[in-house]
Protein backbone atom coordinates (compact mmCIF):
# COMPACT_ATOMS: atom_id res chain seq x y z
CA UNK A 1 0.00 0.00 0.00
CA UNK A 2 1.25 3.76 -1.18
CA UNK A 3 2.48 5.54 1.67
CA UNK A 4 0.56 9.38 1.97
CA UNK A 5 2.36 12.15 3.76
CA UNK A 6 0.80 15.54 4.06
CA UNK A 7 3.50 18.69 4.92
CA UNK A 8 3.07 21.69 5.51
CA UNK A 9 4.93 25.07 7.30
CA UNK A 10 4.84 26.09 10.34
CA UNK A 11 6.99 28.94 12.33
CA UNK A 12 9.55 25.78 13.53
CA UNK A 13 9.85 24.77 10.30
CA UNK A 14 8.14 22.05 7.96
CA UNK A 15 5.59 19.68 9.89
CA UNK A 16 4.55 16.35 8.30
CA UNK A 17 1.31 14.56 8.74
CA UNK A 18 1.37 10.56 7.68
CA UNK A 19 -1.79 9.27 6.47
CA UNK A 20 -2.37 5.66 7.26
CA UNK A 21 -6.09 5.36 8.44
CA UNK A 22 -9.40 4.33 5.80
CA UNK A 23 -10.30 7.40 7.04
CA UNK A 24 -8.76 10.47 8.77
CA UNK A 25 -10.46 13.80 9.32
CA UNK A 26 -9.12 17.49 10.03
CA UNK A 27 -10.36 20.51 11.49
CA UNK A 28 -10.08 22.77 14.46
CA UNK A 29 -12.49 20.96 16.68
CA UNK A 30 -11.28 18.52 19.06
CA UNK A 31 -12.73 15.29 18.14
CA UNK A 32 -10.70 15.60 14.66
CA UNK A 33 -7.71 13.20 14.14
CA UNK A 34 -5.54 16.11 13.26
CA UNK A 35 -6.39 19.47 15.29
CA UNK A 36 -4.59 22.36 13.16
CA UNK A 37 -3.97 25.68 14.57
CA UNK A 38 -6.50 27.93 11.90
CA UNK A 39 -9.75 29.84 12.74
CA UNK A 40 -10.72 29.57 9.46
CA UNK A 41 -11.10 25.68 9.97
CA UNK A 42 -15.07 24.02 10.55
CA UNK A 43 -14.88 22.32 13.92
CA UNK A 44 -14.69 19.06 11.31
CA UNK A 45 -13.30 20.95 8.04
CA UNK A 46 -12.35 17.83 5.59
CA UNK A 47 -11.67 14.19 5.61
CA UNK A 48 -9.08 11.99 3.98
CA UNK A 49 -10.02 8.70 2.92
CA UNK A 50 -8.47 5.69 1.46
CA UNK A 51 -8.70 2.39 0.31
CA UNK A 52 -5.78 0.16 -1.11
CA UNK A 53 -4.15 2.77 -3.11
CA UNK A 54 -6.85 5.23 -3.70
CA UNK A 55 -6.67 8.24 -1.89
CA UNK A 56 -9.43 11.31 -1.79
CA UNK A 57 -10.67 13.77 0.18
CA UNK A 58 -14.14 15.20 1.11
CA UNK A 59 -15.25 18.19 2.78
CA UNK A 60 -17.63 18.01 5.53
CA UNK A 61 -19.87 20.94 4.82
CA UNK A 62 -17.12 23.43 5.87
CA UNK A 63 -17.50 27.28 6.57
CA UNK A 64 -14.65 27.81 4.10
CA UNK A 65 -14.36 25.04 1.54
CA UNK A 66 -11.67 22.72 0.43
CA UNK A 67 -9.84 23.52 -2.22
CA UNK A 68 -7.46 21.40 -4.39
CA UNK A 69 -5.34 22.88 -6.63
CA UNK A 70 -7.49 25.97 -5.91
CA UNK A 71 -10.35 24.27 -7.43
CA UNK A 72 -13.40 23.74 -4.70
CA UNK A 73 -13.80 20.00 -3.62
CA UNK A 74 -16.32 18.00 -5.74
CA UNK A 75 -19.54 17.51 -3.92
CA UNK A 76 -18.94 13.37 -4.19
CA UNK A 77 -14.92 13.85 -3.63
CA UNK A 78 -11.39 14.67 -5.27
CA UNK A 79 -8.69 11.98 -5.65
CA UNK A 80 -5.62 12.79 -4.62
CA UNK A 81 -2.64 12.83 -6.46
CA UNK A 82 1.17 13.47 -5.26
CA UNK A 83 2.21 17.18 -5.39
CA UNK A 84 -1.52 18.38 -4.73
CA UNK A 85 -2.00 20.96 -2.54
CA UNK A 86 -5.12 21.18 -0.33
CA UNK A 87 -5.95 24.30 0.80
CA UNK A 88 -8.41 24.98 3.89
CA UNK A 89 -9.57 27.45 6.77
CA UNK A 90 -7.65 30.90 6.04
CA UNK A 91 -4.17 30.13 5.60
CA UNK A 92 -3.26 25.99 6.01
CA UNK A 93 -1.81 24.74 2.77
CA UNK A 94 -1.07 20.89 3.03
CA UNK A 95 1.10 19.26 0.13
CA UNK A 96 0.13 15.70 -0.84
CA UNK A 97 3.29 13.24 -1.21
CA UNK A 98 2.46 9.19 -2.20
CA UNK A 99 5.06 7.29 -2.62
CA UNK A 100 6.01 3.62 -1.70
CA UNK A 101 6.93 2.76 2.15
CA UNK A 102 10.52 3.27 2.71
CA UNK A 103 10.88 -0.20 4.47
CA UNK A 104 14.05 -0.95 3.46
CA UNK A 105 15.78 2.80 5.07
CA UNK A 106 13.41 2.45 8.19
CA UNK A 107 14.66 -1.26 8.72
CA UNK A 108 18.56 -0.37 7.97
CA UNK A 109 17.79 2.39 10.06
CA UNK A 110 16.17 0.59 13.60
CA UNK A 111 19.37 -1.99 12.86
CA UNK A 112 21.55 0.77 12.74
CA UNK A 113 20.12 2.32 16.39
CA UNK A 114 19.97 -1.04 18.21
CA UNK A 115 23.50 -1.79 16.91
CA UNK A 116 24.48 1.75 18.71
CA UNK A 117 22.38 0.98 21.76
CA UNK A 118 24.38 -2.66 22.68
CA UNK A 119 27.78 -0.96 21.83
CA UNK A 120 27.62 1.77 24.35
CA UNK A 121 29.48 1.15 27.53
CA UNK A 122 28.19 -0.22 30.71
CA UNK A 123 28.07 2.42 33.38
CA UNK A 124 30.28 1.53 36.47
CA UNK A 125 29.18 4.11 38.94
CA UNK A 126 27.39 3.21 42.03
CA UNK A 127 23.60 4.42 41.23
CA UNK A 128 22.38 4.36 44.71
CA UNK A 129 22.85 8.22 45.61
CA UNK A 130 20.88 8.91 42.36
CA UNK A 131 17.97 6.94 42.63
CA UNK A 132 17.52 8.67 46.33
CA UNK A 133 17.70 11.79 45.07
CA UNK A 134 15.40 11.15 42.62
CA UNK A 135 12.88 9.44 44.78
CA UNK A 136 13.31 12.76 47.39
CA UNK A 137 12.56 14.90 44.14
CA UNK A 138 9.32 12.76 43.71
CA UNK A 139 7.81 12.67 47.26
CA UNK A 140 8.78 16.80 46.99
CA UNK A 141 6.86 17.14 43.82
CA UNK A 142 3.69 14.78 44.93
CA UNK A 143 3.42 16.84 48.12
CA UNK A 144 3.84 20.54 45.86
CA UNK A 145 0.39 19.22 44.04
CA UNK A 146 -1.57 17.84 46.71
CA UNK A 147 -0.79 21.10 48.56
CA UNK A 148 -1.81 22.69 45.50
CA UNK A 149 -4.84 20.72 45.01
CA UNK A 150 -6.09 21.49 48.44
CA UNK A 151 -5.63 25.31 48.24
CA UNK A 152 -6.85 25.84 44.68
CA UNK A 153 -9.36 23.67 44.19
CA UNK A 154 -12.64 23.83 42.15
CA UNK A 155 -10.87 23.77 38.71
CA UNK A 156 -12.82 22.62 35.89
CA UNK A 157 -12.20 19.06 34.61
CA UNK A 158 -12.70 19.11 30.54
CA UNK A 159 -13.30 15.54 29.80
CA UNK A 160 -13.61 14.59 25.80
CA UNK A 161 -16.85 12.10 25.44
CA UNK A 162 -16.89 10.27 21.94
CA UNK A 163 -20.62 8.44 22.63
CA UNK A 164 -21.37 4.57 22.40
CA UNK A 165 -22.16 3.67 19.17
CA UNK A 166 -25.44 1.88 21.11
CA UNK A 167 -25.89 4.15 23.43
CA UNK A 168 -26.19 8.00 22.30
CA UNK A 169 -25.59 9.21 25.92
CA UNK A 170 -22.62 10.03 27.98
CA UNK A 171 -21.77 6.19 28.38
CA UNK A 172 -19.66 3.05 28.07
CA UNK A 173 -16.57 1.85 25.85
CA UNK A 174 -17.18 2.88 21.66
CA UNK A 175 -15.00 0.02 21.09
CA UNK A 176 -16.98 -2.58 23.03
CA UNK A 177 -20.81 -1.93 22.82
CA UNK A 178 -21.47 -5.80 23.17
CA UNK A 179 -19.80 -5.18 26.44
CA UNK A 180 -23.42 -3.41 27.86
CA UNK A 181 -26.27 -5.46 29.10
CA UNK A 182 -29.10 -6.04 27.37
CA UNK A 183 -31.95 -3.63 28.85
CA UNK A 184 -35.26 -5.38 29.31
CA UNK A 185 -38.28 -4.06 27.77
CA UNK A 186 -40.18 -2.29 30.78
CA UNK A 187 -37.83 -0.84 33.04
CA UNK A 188 -37.80 3.04 33.29
CA UNK A 189 -34.13 4.56 31.79
CA UNK A 190 -35.18 5.77 28.37
CA UNK A 191 -32.33 8.41 27.40
CA UNK A 192 -35.18 10.40 26.20
CA UNK A 193 -36.11 11.36 30.37
CA UNK A 194 -32.32 12.07 30.58
CA UNK A 195 -31.38 15.06 28.27
CA UNK A 196 -28.93 17.21 29.71
CA UNK A 197 -28.00 20.63 28.77
CA UNK A 198 -24.03 21.16 28.56
CA UNK A 199 -22.41 24.21 27.61
CA UNK A 200 -18.68 23.32 25.01
CA UNK A 201 -15.99 25.45 24.87
CA UNK A 202 -14.73 26.60 21.36
CA UNK A 203 -11.08 26.03 20.52
CA UNK A 204 -11.67 29.57 19.30
CA UNK A 205 -12.53 30.81 22.71
CA UNK A 206 -16.37 31.35 22.02
CA UNK A 207 -18.75 29.36 23.42
CA UNK A 208 -22.07 27.19 22.51
CA UNK A 209 -25.85 28.29 23.05
CA UNK A 210 -26.81 25.72 25.23
CA UNK A 211 -28.80 23.44 23.87
CA UNK A 212 -33.27 24.10 24.62
CA UNK A 213 -34.99 22.09 26.91
CA UNK A 214 -36.91 19.59 25.82
CA UNK A 215 -40.77 19.57 27.24
CA UNK A 216 -40.75 17.04 30.39
CA UNK A 217 -43.39 14.68 31.71
CA UNK A 218 -45.24 14.47 28.59
CA UNK A 219 -45.82 11.49 25.67
CA UNK A 220 -45.37 13.02 22.54
CA UNK A 221 -49.02 13.12 21.55
CA UNK A 222 -49.96 15.06 24.27
CA UNK A 223 -47.45 17.77 23.44
CA UNK A 224 -48.69 20.43 21.99
CA UNK A 225 -48.02 21.86 18.54
CA UNK A 226 -45.58 24.05 19.38
CA UNK A 227 -43.18 21.23 21.63
CA UNK A 228 -43.78 18.57 19.41
CA UNK A 229 -41.67 21.22 17.27
CA UNK A 230 -39.08 22.02 19.97
CA UNK A 231 -39.15 18.54 20.88
CA UNK A 232 -38.68 17.14 17.02
CA UNK A 233 -35.74 19.82 16.61
CA UNK A 234 -33.51 18.61 19.92
CA UNK A 235 -34.01 14.82 18.70
CA UNK A 236 -33.25 15.76 15.26
CA UNK A 237 -30.01 17.14 15.94
CA UNK A 238 -29.03 14.77 18.49
CA UNK A 239 -29.80 12.12 15.49
CA UNK A 240 -27.50 14.28 13.26
CA UNK A 241 -24.79 14.56 15.20
CA UNK A 242 -24.83 10.63 16.52
CA UNK A 243 -24.99 9.46 12.86
CA UNK A 244 -22.42 11.97 11.89
CA UNK A 245 -19.92 11.28 15.07
CA UNK A 246 -19.75 15.16 15.20
CA UNK A 247 -21.62 18.21 15.82
CA UNK A 248 -24.28 19.43 13.58
CA UNK A 249 -26.10 22.30 12.12
CA UNK A 250 -29.04 23.56 12.56
CA UNK A 251 -31.73 21.22 10.30
CA UNK A 252 -33.77 23.75 8.50
CA UNK A 253 -37.60 24.26 9.34
CA UNK A 254 -38.63 23.01 6.13
CA UNK A 255 -36.59 19.78 6.86
CA UNK A 256 -38.73 19.65 10.25
CA UNK A 257 -41.60 20.15 8.80
CA UNK A 258 -41.16 16.69 6.71
CA UNK A 259 -40.06 15.00 9.63
CA UNK A 260 -42.57 16.14 11.73
CA UNK A 261 -45.34 14.59 9.08
CA UNK A 262 -43.25 11.60 9.60
CA UNK A 263 -43.80 11.21 13.22
CA UNK A 264 -47.66 12.04 13.55
CA UNK A 265 -47.82 9.11 11.00
CA UNK A 266 -45.73 6.50 12.94
CA UNK A 267 -47.26 8.23 15.95
CA UNK A 268 -50.78 7.47 14.57
CA UNK A 269 -50.35 3.64 15.11
CA UNK A 270 -49.94 3.19 18.16
CA UNK A 271 -53.35 2.04 19.77
CA UNK A 272 -53.83 0.21 15.95
CA UNK A 273 -54.99 -3.20 16.05
CA UNK A 274 -52.17 -5.89 15.29
CA UNK A 275 -52.63 -7.11 11.44
CA UNK A 276 -50.62 -10.42 11.95
CA UNK A 277 -47.82 -11.80 9.69
CA UNK A 278 -45.24 -8.76 8.59
CA UNK A 279 -46.50 -6.04 6.91
CA UNK A 280 -46.30 -2.24 6.57
CA UNK A 281 -48.49 -0.36 8.60
CA UNK A 282 -48.76 -2.83 11.61
CA UNK A 283 -49.59 -1.81 15.25
CA UNK A 284 -46.56 0.71 16.29
CA UNK A 285 -45.34 -1.42 19.69
CA UNK A 286 -45.19 -4.58 17.21
CA UNK A 287 -43.20 -2.91 14.68
CA UNK A 288 -40.33 -1.83 16.82
CA UNK A 289 -40.72 -5.33 18.55
CA UNK A 290 -39.94 -6.92 15.70
CA UNK A 291 -37.06 -4.33 14.88
CA UNK A 292 -35.54 -5.17 18.45
CA UNK A 293 -35.68 -8.37 17.55
CA UNK A 294 -33.53 -8.03 14.69
CA UNK A 295 -30.91 -5.38 16.33
CA UNK A 296 -28.45 -7.93 17.83
CA UNK A 297 -26.97 -8.96 14.31
CA UNK A 298 -27.54 -5.54 12.26
CA UNK A 299 -25.81 -3.66 15.41
CA UNK A 300 -22.72 -6.33 14.92
CA UNK A 301 -23.03 -5.97 10.96
CA UNK A 302 -22.84 -2.26 11.33
CA UNK A 303 -19.93 -1.95 13.96
CA UNK A 304 -18.01 -4.63 11.89
CA UNK A 305 -17.82 -2.17 9.03
CA UNK A 306 -16.92 0.55 11.16
CA UNK A 307 -20.90 2.24 10.53
CA UNK A 308 -22.95 3.34 13.10
CA UNK A 309 -25.63 0.57 13.78
CA UNK A 310 -28.31 3.19 13.96
CA UNK A 311 -28.00 3.82 10.53
CA UNK A 312 -28.56 0.02 10.11
CA UNK A 313 -31.70 -0.58 12.10
CA UNK A 314 -33.37 2.23 10.60
CA UNK A 315 -32.43 2.01 7.08
CA UNK A 316 -34.36 -1.69 7.71
CA UNK A 317 -37.25 -0.16 9.16
CA UNK A 318 -38.11 2.40 6.38
CA UNK A 319 -37.01 0.04 4.19
CA UNK A 320 -38.77 -3.07 4.85
CA UNK A 321 -40.25 -2.38 8.83
CA UNK A 322 -38.04 -5.11 9.80
CA UNK A 323 -39.69 -7.97 7.21
CA UNK A 324 -37.46 -10.07 6.74
CA UNK A 325 -38.13 -11.19 3.29
CA UNK A 326 -40.34 -8.13 1.53
CA UNK A 327 -40.67 -7.82 -1.92
CA UNK A 328 -41.34 -4.18 -3.74
CA UNK A 329 -43.55 -4.61 -6.26
CA UNK A 330 -40.46 -3.42 -8.57
CA UNK A 331 -38.22 -6.53 -7.59
CA UNK A 332 -35.76 -5.54 -4.67
CA UNK A 333 -35.75 -7.87 -1.91
CA UNK A 334 -35.42 -8.54 1.86
CA UNK A 335 -35.18 -6.31 4.86
CA UNK A 336 -32.91 -3.91 3.63
CA UNK A 337 -34.68 -4.19 -0.12
CA UNK A 338 -31.30 -5.19 -2.24
CA UNK A 339 -31.91 -4.79 -6.22
CA UNK A 340 -29.86 -8.24 -7.89
CA UNK A 341 -27.49 -5.91 -9.04
CA UNK A 342 -26.33 -4.31 -5.48
CA UNK A 343 -26.74 -7.36 -3.82
CA UNK A 344 -24.29 -8.92 -6.15
CA UNK A 345 -21.38 -6.23 -5.19
CA UNK A 346 -22.05 -6.49 -2.10
CA UNK A 347 -23.43 -10.09 -0.37
CA UNK A 348 -20.33 -12.37 0.51
CA UNK A 349 -20.88 -14.64 -1.46
CA UNK A 350 -22.47 -13.97 -4.07
CA UNK A 351 -23.48 -16.74 -4.97
CA UNK A 352 -26.28 -16.99 -3.18
CA UNK A 353 -27.94 -13.97 -5.05
CA UNK A 354 -29.84 -15.65 -7.73
CA UNK A 355 -31.94 -13.51 -10.54
CA UNK A 356 -35.64 -13.74 -10.12
CA UNK A 357 -35.97 -14.46 -6.61
CA UNK A 358 -39.09 -13.93 -4.66
CA UNK A 359 -40.54 -14.54 -0.69
CA UNK A 360 -41.95 -17.87 -2.12
CA UNK A 361 -38.62 -18.77 -3.94
CA UNK A 362 -36.36 -16.57 -1.36
CA UNK A 363 -32.24 -16.36 -1.96
CA UNK A 364 -30.04 -14.86 0.48
CA UNK A 365 -31.55 -11.34 0.24
CA UNK A 366 -34.19 -13.20 2.52
CA UNK A 367 -31.52 -14.33 5.05
CA UNK A 368 -31.41 -11.59 7.57
CA UNK A 369 -27.90 -11.83 8.52
CA UNK A 370 -26.11 -11.96 5.18
CA UNK A 371 -28.07 -9.06 4.36
CA UNK A 372 -27.85 -6.58 7.58
CA UNK A 373 -23.66 -7.36 6.38
CA UNK A 374 -24.12 -6.45 2.78
CA UNK A 375 -26.24 -3.11 4.00
CA UNK A 376 -23.18 -3.01 6.24
CA UNK A 377 -20.85 -3.12 3.11
CA UNK A 378 -23.19 -0.64 1.11
CA UNK A 379 -23.28 2.01 3.67
CA UNK A 380 -19.84 1.30 4.15
CA UNK A 381 -19.15 2.47 0.94
CA UNK A 382 -21.75 5.18 0.26
CA UNK A 383 -20.31 6.95 3.30
CA UNK A 384 -16.95 6.78 1.98
CA UNK A 385 -17.76 8.28 -1.49
CA UNK A 386 -20.18 11.19 0.41
CA UNK A 387 -18.51 11.61 3.68
CA UNK A 388 -19.03 10.68 7.60
CA UNK A 389 -19.58 14.34 8.71
CA UNK A 390 -23.32 15.11 9.78
CA UNK A 391 -24.24 17.27 6.53
CA UNK A 392 -22.64 14.37 4.64
CA UNK A 393 -24.26 10.98 5.98
CA UNK A 394 -27.69 11.74 5.18
CA UNK A 395 -26.36 12.13 1.80
CA UNK A 396 -25.23 8.51 2.11
CA UNK A 397 -28.40 7.63 3.63
CA UNK A 398 -30.58 9.23 0.34
CA UNK A 399 -28.32 8.00 -2.00
CA UNK A 400 -29.19 4.37 -0.55
CA UNK A 401 -32.64 4.80 -1.76
CA UNK A 402 -31.67 6.58 -5.47
CA UNK A 403 -28.52 4.94 -6.01
CA UNK A 404 -25.21 6.68 -5.56
CA UNK A 405 -25.22 8.01 -9.09
CA UNK A 406 -28.73 9.53 -9.07
CA UNK A 407 -28.00 11.29 -6.06
CA UNK A 408 -24.72 12.30 -7.36
CA UNK A 409 -26.15 13.96 -9.82
CA UNK A 410 -28.77 15.60 -8.41
CA UNK A 411 -26.83 16.96 -5.75
CA UNK A 412 -24.42 18.60 -8.62
CA UNK A 413 -27.28 20.47 -10.08
CA UNK A 414 -28.64 21.68 -6.64
CA UNK A 415 -24.65 22.94 -5.80
CA UNK A 416 -24.37 24.09 -9.74
CA UNK A 417 -27.60 26.24 -8.64
CA UNK A 418 -25.64 29.09 -6.34
CA UNK A 419 -21.71 28.67 -5.60
CA UNK A 420 -22.85 29.34 -2.41
CA UNK A 421 -24.40 25.96 -1.36
CA UNK A 422 -23.31 23.46 1.31
CA UNK A 423 -23.00 20.15 0.40
CA UNK A 424 -25.79 18.33 1.95
CA UNK A 425 -29.18 16.80 1.80
CA UNK A 426 -31.23 19.62 2.97
CA UNK A 427 -30.20 21.78 0.20
CA UNK A 428 -31.51 19.01 -2.20
CA UNK A 429 -34.83 19.76 -0.22
CA UNK A 430 -33.97 23.24 -0.36
CA UNK A 431 -33.63 23.39 -4.11
CA UNK A 432 -36.30 20.62 -5.02
CA UNK A 433 -37.64 22.64 -7.81
CA UNK A 434 -34.28 22.39 -9.67
CA UNK A 435 -34.56 18.20 -9.24
CA UNK A 436 -35.78 15.76 -11.03
CA UNK A 437 -39.49 14.68 -10.16
CA UNK A 438 -38.56 11.04 -9.23
CA UNK A 439 -36.09 12.50 -6.93
CA UNK A 440 -38.33 15.06 -5.57
CA UNK A 441 -41.20 12.53 -4.83
CA UNK A 442 -39.09 9.77 -3.90
CA UNK A 443 -35.74 10.89 -2.03
CA UNK A 444 -37.61 14.63 -0.36
CA UNK A 445 -39.23 11.99 1.79
CA UNK A 446 -36.54 9.05 2.61
CA UNK A 447 -33.81 10.87 4.59
CA UNK A 448 -36.73 12.75 6.81
CA UNK A 449 -38.69 9.42 7.03
CA UNK A 450 -35.09 8.11 8.20
CA UNK A 451 -34.96 10.48 11.17
CA UNK A 452 -38.64 10.26 11.90
CA UNK A 453 -37.92 6.08 12.52
CA UNK A 454 -34.66 7.07 14.31
CA UNK A 455 -36.67 9.39 16.87
CA UNK A 456 -39.10 7.34 17.56
CA UNK A 457 -36.89 4.01 18.46
CA UNK A 458 -33.86 5.80 20.09
CA UNK A 459 -37.18 7.44 22.29
CA UNK A 460 -39.90 5.02 22.50
CA UNK A 461 -41.37 5.04 25.43
CA UNK A 462 -42.04 8.98 24.57
CA UNK A 463 -44.19 7.42 22.13
CA UNK A 464 -45.91 5.10 24.74
CA UNK A 465 -43.86 2.11 24.00
CA UNK A 466 -43.17 -0.27 25.86
CA UNK A 467 -39.42 -0.66 24.64
CA UNK A 468 -36.08 0.48 25.43
CA UNK A 469 -34.01 2.35 22.93
CA UNK A 470 -33.69 -0.32 19.71
CA UNK A 471 -29.91 0.43 19.39
CA UNK A 472 -29.73 -1.58 22.94
CA UNK A 473 -30.90 -4.74 22.05
CA UNK A 474 -26.89 -5.68 21.16
CA UNK A 475 -27.68 -9.62 22.36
Amino acid sequence: MIEVVLTFPTPDGTREIVVDAERTTFGRGGDVDHRLDDQGLSRVNSTIYRDGDRVWIVDENSTNGTYINGQPCAATGTPLRSGDVIKIGNSTSLTVRLGEKQAVAAATAVSHAAATVTSLPQPKQNILPLVLIAGAVLVISVSAVLIGIVAFGGGTTVASNYGNPLIDEENTNRREPSTSPTPKPGTNNSPSSNENTTVTESPGGTTEPTQPTLPSGKKYMEMSDAEKRQYLEIKAMRIAQIIGNNNSEQIPPAAVDKIKAFVEGYASRVKSKSLGGCRFGDNLQTTFERASKNAPFVVRAFNERGVDPRIGLYLAMIESEHCVCLQSPTGPLGMFQFTFSTAKLHFEPSSGVVQGSSPTNPDDRCKPEPAARAAASYMKALTGRFGTGPSSVPLAIGSYNSGEGGLSSNLQKALDSNSGLPRDFWTLIANGEKLSKQFQSENFKYVPKFFAAAIIGENPQDFGLNLQPISTYSK
